[in-house]
């Protein structure tokens, strides 16, 4: 069975973490349950043309996202009664420190990454049943069990984490026929990608190529500007 995984990222660039992992935390024991809510500051696409700011200009204020926010309980043990170790120990260390084990979980998801001097991006990942990446909002460590030295070998730990969304998530919620995307080219963007995104089909390509007077559609300008309109389907 897979375990839940929590990593942090150092970034989170056109709807997804981006970087290397900082750090990868894993559960002993999948939770036997979670809860997910929905934060009431909603992120709202601004209104304009094409081309503004947000790169995704819709004429209906009222089309907004809402947050989706996570909220997990899980264990920490390190006494052995569970039949593997915490993550960065192993099962030679039962009865030793999980200060290294939680160190793990405070890189993953609050702990400034050198890179950005910013708590990282959090992708919290189970199988088909949680597949979220956000901003740890919320962690909460209970020690509950010591040994002879005084080390902790046992933790109840609390975390939540807030959905981050960004005009490439929203747009993927609104595949809306009034919206028109105009988004600026980056280093590694290619047409057939792009056309997957924002239609869900990518041999639409060769007609964003010939509505954009593209001379060359394998080879994107940085930097240029790409408008992908409503097309039929």
């Amino acid at each position: 069975m897979s375990k839940l995984s929590i990593k942090g990222y150092p970034d989170f660039v056109n709807g997804d973490v981006s970087g290397f992992a900082v750090a990868t935390f894993t559960l002993q024991l999948n939770p036997e349950e979670f809860s997910i809510g929905y934060d009431t500051e909603v992120e709202q696409l601004g209104e304009g043309e094409a081309g503004t700011a947000s790169g995704v200009p819709v004429s209906n204020r009222s089309r907004a996202y809402t947050k989706q926010k996570l909220s997990i309980d899980f264990l920490v043990d390190n006494t052995g009664i569970l039949p593997n170790a915490p993550t960065g120990l192993t099962l030679f260390s039962i009865g030793g420190s999980i200060s290294d084990t939680i160190d793990t979980l405070y890189k993953a998801t609050i702990k400034p990454t050198s890179d950005s001097h910013m708590p990282p991006f959090v992708h919290v990942e189970w199988g088909s049943a949680i597949d979220l990446k956000g901003k740890a909002t919320d962690l909460d460590i209970q020690y509950t069990r010591f040994n002879s030295s005084g080390d902790p070998i046992r933790a109840k730990v609390k975390l939540t984490v807030l959905e981050e969304v960004d005009e490439t998530v929203i747009s993927r919620q609104f595949q809306s026929p009034d919206i028109t995307r105009m988004p600026t080219i980056r280093e590694g963007d290619t047409l057939v990608a792009m056309c997957n995104q924002f239609y869900d089909d990518p041999s639409y390509f060769i007609q964003v190529a010939n509505l954009n007077n593209l001379p060359n559609f394998r080879r994107l300008k940085v930097g240029s500007v790409i408008r992908f309109p409503p097309l039929e389907k």
